[in-house]
Protein backbone atom coordinates (compact mmCIF):
# COMPACT_ATOMS: atom_id res chain seq x y z
CA UNK A 1 0.00 0.00 0.00
CA UNK A 2 1.74 3.54 -1.24
CA UNK A 3 1.63 6.52 1.22
CA UNK A 4 -0.17 9.59 -0.18
CA UNK A 5 1.92 11.78 -2.49
CA UNK A 6 4.21 8.50 -3.37
CA UNK A 7 4.30 7.90 -7.33
CA UNK A 8 5.80 4.57 -8.27
CA UNK A 9 9.33 4.65 -9.81
CA UNK A 10 9.38 5.34 -13.75
CA UNK A 11 9.25 1.75 -15.83
CA UNK A 12 12.11 2.62 -17.61
CA UNK A 13 13.84 2.45 -13.34
CA UNK A 14 11.78 -0.68 -13.09
CA UNK A 15 13.78 -1.96 -16.38
CA UNK A 16 17.60 -1.02 -15.65
CA UNK A 17 16.44 -2.68 -12.22
CA UNK A 18 15.83 -5.82 -13.47
CA UNK A 19 18.88 -5.97 -16.08
CA UNK A 20 21.31 -5.78 -12.81
CA UNK A 21 22.81 -8.80 -11.58
CA UNK A 22 21.04 -10.50 -8.56
CA UNK A 23 23.15 -8.93 -5.52
CA UNK A 24 23.44 -5.68 -7.16
CA UNK A 25 19.25 -5.74 -7.38
CA UNK A 26 18.65 -6.90 -4.28
CA UNK A 27 21.04 -3.88 -2.92
CA UNK A 28 19.46 -1.74 -5.76
CA UNK A 29 15.60 -2.85 -4.33
CA UNK A 30 16.27 -2.17 -0.74
CA UNK A 31 17.64 1.33 -1.51
CA UNK A 32 14.57 2.05 -4.03
CA UNK A 33 12.38 0.84 -1.06
CA UNK A 34 14.47 3.62 1.37
CA UNK A 35 13.89 6.09 -0.83
CA UNK A 36 10.18 5.73 -1.78
CA UNK A 37 9.43 5.62 2.16
CA UNK A 38 11.20 8.77 2.50
CA UNK A 39 11.60 11.05 -0.96
CA UNK A 40 14.20 13.14 0.74
CA UNK A 41 16.75 10.83 0.61
CA UNK A 42 18.56 11.76 -1.86
CA UNK A 43 18.67 15.21 -1.02
CA UNK A 44 19.81 14.40 2.54
CA UNK A 45 22.36 12.72 1.20
CA UNK A 46 23.96 15.43 -0.34
CA UNK A 47 25.01 16.76 3.22
CA UNK A 48 27.84 14.31 4.22
CA UNK A 49 28.69 15.41 -0.13
CA UNK A 50 28.75 18.90 0.99
CA UNK A 51 30.31 18.41 3.83
CA UNK A 52 33.52 16.27 2.76
CA UNK A 53 34.20 18.46 -0.39
CA UNK A 54 34.16 21.67 2.26
CA UNK A 55 37.11 19.65 3.50
CA UNK A 56 38.80 18.83 -0.25
CA UNK A 57 40.66 22.26 0.15
CA UNK A 58 41.93 21.58 3.54
CA UNK A 59 43.66 18.63 2.12
CA UNK A 60 45.05 20.29 -0.58
CA UNK A 61 46.83 22.76 1.75
CA UNK A 62 47.89 19.54 3.91
CA UNK A 63 49.49 17.52 1.07
CA UNK A 64 51.75 20.53 -0.48
CA UNK A 65 52.55 21.02 3.19
CA UNK A 66 53.83 17.57 3.60
CA UNK A 67 55.33 17.62 -0.01
CA UNK A 68 57.96 20.62 1.04
CA UNK A 69 58.19 19.72 4.96
CA UNK A 70 57.71 15.78 5.15
CA UNK A 71 55.66 14.35 7.78
CA UNK A 72 58.26 14.76 10.24
CA UNK A 73 58.91 18.53 10.38
CA UNK A 74 55.08 19.25 9.82
CA UNK A 75 53.74 21.27 12.58
CA UNK A 76 51.10 19.08 13.80
CA UNK A 77 50.93 21.26 16.94
CA UNK A 78 49.78 24.54 15.97
CA UNK A 79 49.56 23.94 12.41
CA UNK A 80 47.67 27.10 12.06
CA UNK A 81 50.53 29.09 12.74
CA UNK A 82 52.34 28.06 9.51
CA UNK A 83 53.33 30.77 7.18
CA UNK A 84 52.28 30.16 3.58
CA UNK A 85 54.47 32.21 2.23
CA UNK A 86 57.53 29.66 4.39
CA UNK A 87 56.10 27.21 0.84
CA UNK A 88 57.71 29.28 -1.96
CA UNK A 89 55.62 29.16 -4.58
CA UNK A 90 52.81 27.27 -3.57
CA UNK A 91 52.26 29.98 -1.26
CA UNK A 92 50.06 31.08 -3.55
CA UNK A 93 47.58 27.63 -3.53
CA UNK A 94 48.14 27.50 -0.15
CA UNK A 95 46.13 30.99 1.05
CA UNK A 96 43.82 29.76 -2.17
CA UNK A 97 42.73 26.76 -0.39
CA UNK A 98 42.51 27.85 3.13
CA UNK A 99 39.81 30.95 1.79
CA UNK A 100 38.35 28.00 -0.06
CA UNK A 101 38.17 26.02 2.43
CA UNK A 102 36.51 28.62 4.70
CA UNK A 103 34.16 29.91 2.32
CA UNK A 104 32.86 25.90 2.30
CA UNK A 105 32.44 26.08 6.00
CA UNK A 106 30.13 28.85 5.67
CA UNK A 107 28.13 28.11 2.96
CA UNK A 108 27.39 24.79 4.37
CA UNK A 109 25.25 25.66 7.31
CA UNK A 110 22.93 27.66 5.28
CA UNK A 111 22.80 24.88 2.57
CA UNK A 112 22.07 22.29 5.25
CA UNK A 113 19.82 24.12 7.12
CA UNK A 114 17.49 24.71 3.70
CA UNK A 115 17.34 21.18 2.87
CA UNK A 116 15.83 20.41 6.43
CA UNK A 117 13.68 22.98 6.26
CA UNK A 118 12.26 21.78 2.66
CA UNK A 119 11.75 18.54 4.60
CA UNK A 120 9.96 19.78 7.24
CA UNK A 121 8.01 22.18 5.41
CA UNK A 122 7.15 19.10 3.00
CA UNK A 123 8.65 20.52 -0.37
CA UNK A 124 8.54 18.84 -3.53
CA UNK A 125 11.41 16.27 -2.87
CA UNK A 126 12.94 16.45 -6.72
CA UNK A 127 12.76 19.94 -6.46
CA UNK A 128 14.81 20.10 -3.32
CA UNK A 129 17.22 17.55 -5.15
CA UNK A 130 17.24 19.18 -7.85
CA UNK A 131 18.65 21.89 -6.61
CA UNK A 132 20.76 20.08 -4.49
CA UNK A 133 22.45 18.92 -6.97
CA UNK A 134 22.65 22.52 -8.36
CA UNK A 135 24.66 23.98 -5.14
CA UNK A 136 26.49 20.50 -5.27
CA UNK A 137 28.08 21.56 -9.15
CA UNK A 138 28.51 25.06 -8.25
CA UNK A 139 30.12 24.42 -4.59
CA UNK A 140 32.63 21.55 -7.41
CA UNK A 141 32.89 24.45 -9.93
CA UNK A 142 34.24 27.09 -7.13
CA UNK A 143 36.34 24.75 -5.25
CA UNK A 144 37.85 23.86 -8.80
CA UNK A 145 38.34 27.51 -9.88
CA UNK A 146 39.71 28.93 -6.40
CA UNK A 147 42.48 26.30 -6.04
CA UNK A 148 43.31 26.25 -9.88
CA UNK A 149 42.64 30.05 -10.00
CA UNK A 150 45.58 32.35 -11.20
CA UNK A 151 43.78 34.89 -13.56
CA UNK A 152 41.10 36.72 -13.61
CA UNK A 153 38.99 34.53 -16.20
CA UNK A 154 39.33 31.66 -13.86
CA UNK A 155 38.57 34.00 -11.27
CA UNK A 156 35.44 34.93 -12.47
CA UNK A 157 34.43 31.86 -13.19
CA UNK A 158 34.74 30.96 -9.45
CA UNK A 159 32.46 34.14 -8.86
CA UNK A 160 29.81 33.03 -10.36
CA UNK A 161 29.78 29.44 -9.17
CA UNK A 162 29.58 31.20 -5.90
CA UNK A 163 26.46 33.11 -6.84
CA UNK A 164 25.23 29.77 -8.36
CA UNK A 165 25.65 28.29 -5.35
CA UNK A 166 24.12 30.43 -3.38
CA UNK A 167 21.27 31.06 -5.63
CA UNK A 168 20.74 27.26 -5.19
CA UNK A 169 20.10 28.06 -1.34
CA UNK A 170 17.80 31.08 -1.76
CA UNK A 171 15.45 28.80 -4.32
CA UNK A 172 15.79 26.03 -1.55
CA UNK A 173 14.44 28.68 1.35
CA UNK A 174 12.50 29.45 -1.22
CA UNK A 175 10.97 26.71 -2.33
CA UNK A 176 10.38 25.50 1.49
CA UNK A 177 8.77 28.82 2.82
CA UNK A 178 6.41 28.57 -0.49
CA UNK A 179 4.36 25.78 0.85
Amino acid sequence: MSQPGMSPPPAWLMQAFGNLPGPMQQRAQVLLMRVMKDQYLPALAMLPAAWILAYMPHFVKLAVMLKHKGVLKYNNRTPRTEDPNDYGQDAGLIKRAVACHLNALESFPAFAAALVLCKIQKAKPMEVARLGLRYLAARVLYTVCYLAGRNDAVAALRTFAWFGSTHAIWRLYATALSK
